[in-house]
Parts: structure tokens; C-alpha cells; sequence
């Protein structure tokens, strides 16, 4: 018998419709990862079952049920970033169904941003026994506890139940005050082969002209995607990422840690292809340099992406960022209107062009990400916004429209409006067929979207673009981007069409 068996959910094609194909990444569920090896070295027979690599039908719950034998199961629900917590929802609701069906007592707990923001609603709505608020860590050990029968249910710190149909709640689980000592590693052993991991297309698009198959899979896999460090110092309204931890800050894995987890990376799983998950990496100086002097010394061949805001990067840094083997810093940019960011609280005032173009100068290449439908956008900042990307030419652009997560002040003002928000969580996922962004004060949900959509293309097909491309990747590129670009996902609130 397992004790616990840690399911992570996830749709590829429905969230991402045919870019699931060939385009997205196929990322490893990092913080299922980290709990499940602490339930390990706790002495819980632990088991990982990934939905995104190992599928899921009719037929999956008797099989796993039969295979495990679980006394609990666990699904964290989280995605490529904190947002993507919402909009894995549908897929774990479906999953907690099928298991209920089949055997009806088998305990489920559900964790993540979207549980821990919205516990109270998930426990009604879902067909599941538990909501596990916070960082889990200690409330997933109590509760098997619980479930063992060693301790009272009203002992497990951050749990919420029920009770006689009534739903009721522990009290706050503390937050993890030594990341080494109680999260010290990855369990990837438990997870599906690694080779079944893929990067982003961009991630690597400096390896496309090395790669010999069509969908350029052998340069993507494997990869993994880590935390070096949990939380974030700031509070961005439309951002999600402090609901789990209840109020901004950051801490930190020692670099010491941090370097063992790559020593095994590199030795056992042959991995270079890597994602640091960090909301913000990029942060303290004395630390990257630290971290970038160690990987140096150990000659690895990297492929790094990390995280960093406009005003955090520091051009004394990137020439060892770059050495270390950082290939791409992904830029928080959002919005070329100061006035639209500062309604959200995300301040700047750097010269973005400067920063933009220190990172590329050395060597390092900018993911560029930005956001149309902010409460204070109209067209004319939407096209701002759109002129500066153009403009700085970054290597790839993430284009977002905006949503209002739970978990987010995003999520409190538009329900204090009164706001059109979708009327599934499938409608937060940026590449499904439900989404339905935020309406601005002065524009249309439906013009935010398309304004969106019709900015993706038109970045993608620019020629000043396609041309840097092409001289910084090789001639594979453009057909790649051009493949990308000719996959329309279909929108309903556009009455189904392209």
C-alpha cells in the first residue's frame, strides 16, 4: 500500500489547443517534487503519477487505485506559472471525479494557488475531502497523520474539511523557515522518464540549427524547471504568486543547496536544458554571483532561462550570467504606459531599451513579456505597448491579456465591480477556446482579446524580427516561427472562430 500518491493534473491540448503539439513545453512539476521527496524522507511510501506525461481516460483511476492502493491522494495544482494554477483546475476537478467514482473512500486533498486562494469554494465544488491552504509541506504530513490515525483532524495546521457538510477550517499552517533542511530535494526519481520533459520552443531555438528532427524534440529534452527560491518581495495586482504564501517576500535555498541539485541534474539525468522558476531570480547580486562563480568553476554546459525585472538587472552581472550559461532572461515588462502600471503596482522608471539592450550586447537573450488589458489600458496605451515591443525586438514576447486571478487584487476588484469573469476556470487559460480576459474601464473583454491575438501575429511576422532571427538562429527559425504563427486557436467569444 502507498501511502500517498501525488497526482499532478493537467490538459495540455485543451489549455493550449495545437500549440500543445509542437510549441509549448512539457515542464516537470517541481513543487509536487519537493513534497513528495519530504513525505519520503519523512518515511511515507510516496508514488508521482503526471497527467501531462502519462495521459488520463476513463480507465486511469481503476488502474492507479489498483496499482497504488493509496491511503491519500494529493494533486497540487499548479502549471507553467502561477496563473496557469486556475486554469489547471478543470483537469483536477475531472480527476477527482473519476477516482470518487470508482472508490469513493479514498481521501483526496487538493493544494495549490487556486485552492489555497479560493478554499472555501473549491471544498464546495469539488469532489474532494481537503484543501490544503499555504505551502502544504506540514499540512500534508499532519494530515497523514490524521489519516493513520495518530493525531486529531483539528491538530493539522492549515486544513480545511468537512464536517456534517459544514466546512470548517484548522488554523494557519507556518511558513518554511529552513528551505534546506525541510525541502533538500527533488524526488525526479518518481517522475515519468525525464526524456519525456521538453523545453519551450524559444528556450532553445539557439540549438535549432544543431538539431536533427523536425520538431527539434532531441535539442529540448530533457529539461527540468526548479525553485532556487520561494515568494516574491513585490505585489503586482495581477499577480498570484503570494496567495500560497500569504504575504509578499522571498526566501532562499543556499546556493550550496541549490549547486547539489545541479551536480545531480547533470551527472544522473545528462540534463542542460533548465528553467529556474524563481518569480524573481535576479535579485541580489552577492547571490548570483555566488551561484554563477560556482557553476563556472564546475564547467557545465548549460541552458539556462531565469526571471528578472527591469530595474533588477545590473550589467556588472550579465557577463557571468552568461558564462554560467544563461541563454534567456525573461523581462517583466508589461506595459510601455507608466500611469497603466503604476494602477497596478508595477513600478519602474529604468529605460527599458538601455536594459534590453545590455542584455543582448552580452550575449544573453530577452523573453519579453507584456500584458493588454490592464484597468487603466485603452487602444491607444494597448498600442503603445505593442510599438515598444516592436521596437525593442526581443528575441521571443510572451503577449498576455489580462486576467483576474484568484488569489490576485486583481481578482478582489473585478468581483467588487462586479466584472465579467469567465464562468469556468478554463476561461483564465490564455491559449484556451473559453478565454475571457478582463474587460478594462474603457474597452470590451472581446477588444482586449483580439487586440492580443492580432498582436502575436503581427510581432511574429515583422520583418526586422524575422531578419534578426534568422542572423542570431539560422534559416531553421523561420519556418519554425512561421509553422507557429499559421496555428490559429480558436476563440469563442469570437463565436468560435480563427
Amino acid at each position: 500500500m502507498t501511502d500517498i500518491l501525488f497526482i499532478h493534473p493537467g490538459n495540455h491540448k485543451k489549455t493550449y489547443q495545437d500549440l500543445s503539439k509542437e510549441f509549448t513545453a512539457i515542464a516537470t512539476p517541481s513543487w509536487t517534487a519537493l513534497i513528495a521527496n519530504y513525505t519520503r524522507e519523512k518515511g511515507h511510501n510516496t508514488a508521482i503519477y503526471d497527467v501531462n506525461v502519462q495521459g488520463w481516460d476513463d480507465n486511469t483511476s481503476e488502474e492507479l487505485i489498483s496499482k497504488y492502493n493509496p491511503k491519500l491522494i494529493v494533486m497540487m495544482v499548479y502549471g507553467h506559472n502561477p496563473s496557469a494554477s486556475t486554469q489547471t483546475m478543470p483537469s483536477a476537478g475531472r480527476i477527482a471525479k473519476d477516482i470518487k467514482k470508482y472508490n469513493q473512500d479514498i481521501p483526496i486533498a487538493m493544494g495549490g494557488i487556486h485552492p489555497s486562494a479560493l478554499p472555501n469554494r473549491t471544498l464546495k465544488e469539488e469532489a474532494i475531502d481537503f484543501v490544503i491552504q499555504g505551502e502544504g509541506l506540514y499540512t500534508i504530513e499532519g494530515l497523514l497523520g490524521y489519516i493513520k490515525g495518530k493525531d486529531g483532524i483539528k491538530n493539522v495546521k492549515g486544513l480545511w474539511y468537512k464536517n456534517n457538510n459544514e466546512i470548517c477550517f484548522t488554523k494557519p499552517a507556518p511558513i518554511i523557515q529552513d528551505l534546506d533542511a525541510e525541502l533538500s530535494g527533488y524526488a525526479w526519481d518518481l517522475l515519468p522518464d525525464i526524456n519525456n520533459y521538453r523545453a519551450h520552443n524559444m528556450h532553445c531555438f539557439q540549438d535549432f540549427k544543431n538539431s536533427k528532427t523536425e520538431d527539434f524534440s532531441d535539442v529540448r529534452s530533457p529539461y527540468v524547471a526548479i525553485n532556487t527560491s520561494l515568494g516574491c518581495p513585490y505585489s503586482c495586482h495581477y499577480c498570484c504568486i503570494n496567495a500560497i504564501f500569504g504575504k509578499p517576500g522571498i526566501r532562499n535555498w543556499s546556493v550550496k543547496k541549490v549547486l547539489s541539485w545541479f551536480d545531480i541534474l547533470v551527472s544522473n539525468y545528462k540534463i542542460r536544458n533548465i528553467r529556474i522558476d524563481d518569480e524573481l531570480f535576479i535579485l541580489s547580486p552577492q547571490r548570483i554571483e555566488e551561484f554563477c562563480d560556482a557553476v563556472i568553476e564546475r564547467g557545465y554546459d548549460l541552458n539556462l532561462w531565469v526571471y528578472g525585472r527591469v530595474d533588477t538587472i545590473k550589467e556588472p552581472l550579465l557577463k557571468r550570467l552568461k558564462k554560467a550559461g544563461v541563454s534567456w532572461i525573461c523581462l517583466g515588462i508589461e506595459s510601455a504606459n507608466a500611469r497603466v502600471r503604476d494602477n497596478v503596482n508595477k513600478s519602474f522608471r529604468n529605460n527599458v531599451k538601455d536594459v534590453v539592450n545590455k542584455i543582448q550586447s552580452n550575449g544573453i537573450y530577452v523573453l519579453g513579456n507584456y500584458m493588454f488589458g490592464l484597468p487603466e489600458d485603452d487602444l491607444k496605451t494597448m498600442q503603445e505597448t505593442f510599438d515598444l515591443a516592436v521596437d525593442l525586438n526581443c528575441e521571443f514576447i510572451n503577449f498576455c491579456s489580462v486576467m483576474a486571478y484568484p488569489g490576485s487584487k486583481l481578482y478582489d476588484w473585478a468581483v467588487s465591480k462586479k466584472a465579467l469573469l469567465p464562468d469556468s476556470w478554463d476561461g483564465f487559460s490564455q491559449h484556451g477556446y473559453n478565454t475571457l480576459p478582463l474587460p478594462t474601464n474603457y474597452i470590451s473583454a472581446e477588444e482586449v482579446l483580439k487586440f492580443r491575438d492580432d498582436a502575436f501575429y503581427n510581432y511574429f511576422v515583422n520583418p526586422r524580427y524575422l531578419e534578426m532571427m534568422q542572423d542570431k538562429f539560422g534559416e531553421k527559425i523561420a519556418g519554425h516561427l512561421k509553422k507557429m504563427v499559421d496555428i490559429k486557436i480558436k476563440r469563442k467569444i469570437y463565436g468560435g472562430n480563427k
